[in-house]
Parts: structure tokens; sequence; C-alpha cells
């Protein structure tokens, strides 16, 4: 193996790692963003029924939630090439 292909390699190596714990570092974010949105949730759901009534007496129009208002993450753990996942992902699409 010469040096170049070593240091290569040790790049790779360096970027693996630093992506993987980008990743770690990504799903804790992702998890409590998902905690504090259903602690939201919980909270305007407790609160929709006093806000109806309150709206109701003022002759305020009622608020409904919309549907379009989602987040969806998904997460894929695959040992495949990146040409083969974006195909099945695509696919998916379909």
């Amino acid at each position: 193996m010469s040096e170049e292909d070593r240091g290569r390699s040790s790049y790779l190596d360096l970027l693996i790692t630093t992506l993987m714990e980008h990743e770690k570092s990504l799903d804790v974010a992702i998890e409590k963003l998902e905690k504090i949105c259903e602690e939201i949730l919980a909270i305007s759901e407790e609160t929709a029924p006093k806000t109806r009534k309150n709206a109701a007496r003022k002759g305020k129009p009622e608020v409904v939630p919309s549907a379009l208002d989602t987040v969806v993450y998904m997460k894929i753990r695959i040992d495949r090439p990146i040409e083969e996942t974006i195909r099945l992902i695509e696919s998916l699409k379909e």
C-alpha cells in the first residue's frame, strides 16, 4: 500500500467516523424534538375545548388544526451501495 493510498484510507476512516457521530447527534436531537412535539400536542389538546368554548362565546370562528402540518423522519440502515439505496427509495415513492 503506497503512502498516498494510506492517506486516502485515513481520510475515509475519519470521514466515516465523523458522519457516524453526526448521525448519532442528529438522532438525539430528533428524539428531543419528537418529545417536545408530543408535549405541545398534549397541551393543545387540553386547551382546545376551552379555546373553542371561548371562541364560540365571542362569536369567533372555530380554529381547526390542519392535516398538512406533519413532520416525517425515516431512518434506514442498510449495507448497500448508495445508488441501489436511491433506486429503492425512488421505487417506494411510486
